[in-house]
Formats: C-alpha cells, structure tokens, sequence
C-alpha cells in the first residue's frame, strides 16, 4: 500500500466521519429539541405529539443520513481526484526524469484548485529549464572538440612536416607554433569558464600591437593549407597600430581562415585593414554559397549551420565559442 493510497483513503475517512457527526448531531439536537417542547412547555404541542417519533420517522431519518453519506461520499471522490490525478502525474514524471527522460512533463487537467495547477506547472518548468540545461552542457562539450580541432590539426600537421622534413626548422615556424599554444592555451580557458558560469564573458588582455604583423602571424600559419588548395591570396595589410588582444584576434582570423579552406568556392581570399573613423576594421572576404536569409538573424548564435556546410561537413557544429568573439 502506498502513501497516495493510504492519503486518499485518510481524506475519505474524515469526511464520512464528518458527515456522520452532522447526521448525529441533527438527529439528537431534533430529539432534544421535541422533547423540550413536549415535557417543558405545556401547550407548546398537542397530546398527540408525544409519539411523533415513530416508524416512519426513523425510515425517514435512516433514507436522509443514507443519502447524505452517499452524496458525501461522491464529492469526496471527485475532490480526491481533483487533488491526487496531478500528485500522480507528477510523480510518474519525476520517476521518470530521475532514469533520464528529461522530456517527461505531467499533465495539467487544467483543475480548478489552484495549488495543484501550480504545482503542475511549476514541475513543467523545472524540467523544461533541466532538459535545456542538458542540451546546452551537449552543446559545449561539441563546442570544445570543435573548437580544438583546428589549432591541434594545425599544430600536428606543422609537427609532422618538420619530423618528415617538409619544413625547415626555423625560427619564424617555432614562433607561429608557439603561438597557437598560446592560443590553445587561451581557448580552454574560455571553454571552462563558459561552460562552468554560463556564458560569463571572455577576459581581454588588451596592448597597442601592430595588426598587419598579428594578421601575419594568422596567415602565415594557414599558408600550406592555401597551397595545397591553389588558393590565391589577395592582401592589402598596411601597418596600423590598435589596441587591441591580438591572441583573440588571431583566434577570430583562424575560424575565418578555416571556413574559407572548407567551403570558399573561388580559392580567392581577400585580406585588408584600415580604419573608419574611430574604428579599426579587418576585412577577410572570400565567395562561397552565401549564408541563407532565415539564418541571417542567428548568424553568432552557437551552432547555427545552412544546408552548404552541413553537405560539406557533416560534422561540424556551426557557430562556436570563437564566433561568440565576434
């Protein structure tokens, strides 16, 4: 015997004891109060009122209490119901919530006790708010692996070239690789700090930097990749200080770089940089397939791809960490 059986048959007890009571103390209150008026009042009722209390009169009371219990008893039943249909659904859904199903709501019948509706709702709530909390920490954890797969393909691939002699082991290749660990560095403490506070935001270590030699160093570190697709790389980079974090502006030039090599499909890129008004402007501009008007809106939302890129890599996750920047 559960707890809800044993707290709906608790309800149905009380309220026939209840009715019961009413039904007795109607009864005895009618006998006291007949009696007072036939021994204390003399005249108040006629001699023939003394056996006012006979056969019929006890099936009349027996057929009223019989109809008062059953009518107490069909509201009862129905206010059960009312409160234990809800308290029902709602713990088959918690149930079934704690093996995992986030996507199980309870019903709301829409009772007209109050509590209940909020309950119900309230409970709906929560566990819209735990199936999108799952759904976000799915999110990031794709997020993470996409993230780092670009500078880790690039940093293995500059590696295995040196190992197999492709490239010389100079200077400048050591500087660009220390780079993207510094980047990469960067990049998995944004993720931690995304993915442990929600969203709280990126930290800049801004200084005044040359961005034709930060774009330099990004580019620089694509060059093979553009090679070995023929891309032809139009630049138009002019000496220009800012302030500026240039790690995050070479992390934003690599998602560029990168979604060129993927779905560019001219294998021509444009570089620029210059200034317009107070603003310093960076222009990396390709042709592809264009981006499609209903994606236009949620273009920096997280993980928004078009049909294209979705035919082209089937495993990308779209929009990420690194576009949040932007």
């Amino acid at each position: 015997m559960n707890k809800e059986t044993i707290l709906s048959r608790l309800i149905l007890t009380y309220m026939l004891l209840l009715t019961f009571v009413i039904i007795a103390i109607a009864i005895l209150g009618s006998y006291l109060f007949y009696s007072f008026l036939i021994y204390y009042l003399p005249g108040g009722m006629n001699e023939g009122s003394e056996d006012a209390m006979t056969f019929l009169d006890w099936m009349w009371i027996l057929m009223a209490s019989i109809t008062s219990l059953v009518v107490a008893l069909f509201f009862t039943v129905k206010l059960s119901a009312r409160i234990f249909n809800p308290l029902n659904d709602v713990a088959y859904s918690l149930k079934q919530i704690s093996q995992g199903n986030l996507s199980a709501r309870a019903f709301n019948s829409s009772s007209k006790l109050g509590e209940m509706n909020r309950l119900v709702n309230d409970f709906n709530e929560m566990a819209e708010k735990l199936q999108t909390l799952d759904a976000q920490r799915n999110l990031w954890n794709a997020a993470i692996a996409h993230e780092l797969r670009t500078p880790v393909t690039i940093l293995r691939g500059r590696l295995q070239g040196l190992v197999d002699g492709v490239f010389e082991p100079e200077p400048s290749l050591f500087r660009n690789l220390l780079k993207q660990t510094e980047g990469l560095t960067n990049l998995i403490e944004d993720l931690r700090v995304v993915s442990s506070s929600g969203g709280a935001g990126y930290s800049l270590m801004l200084s005044e930097v040359d961005l034709k030699a930060t774009i330099s160093n990004a580019l620089d570190t694509f060059w093979p990749d553009f090679d070995k697709k023929h891309f032809k790389i139009v630049t138009e980079i002019n000496q220009q200080y800012c302030v500026c974090d240039p790690l995050r502006i070479i992390q934003c030039l690599t998602v560029l770089f990168d979604n060129a090599l993927k779905y560019s499909t001219s294998q021509t890129l444009l570089i620029k940089n210059g200034i317009t008004g107070n603003d310093n402007f960076i222009i990396v501009q390709d042709q592809g397939p264009g981006i499609p008007e209903e994606l236009q809106k949620s273009l920096f939302q997280p993980f928004q791809r078009g049909e294209y890129a979705k035919n082209i890599n089937p495993e990308g996750c779209g929009g990420d960490a690194a576009n949040l920047l932007i």
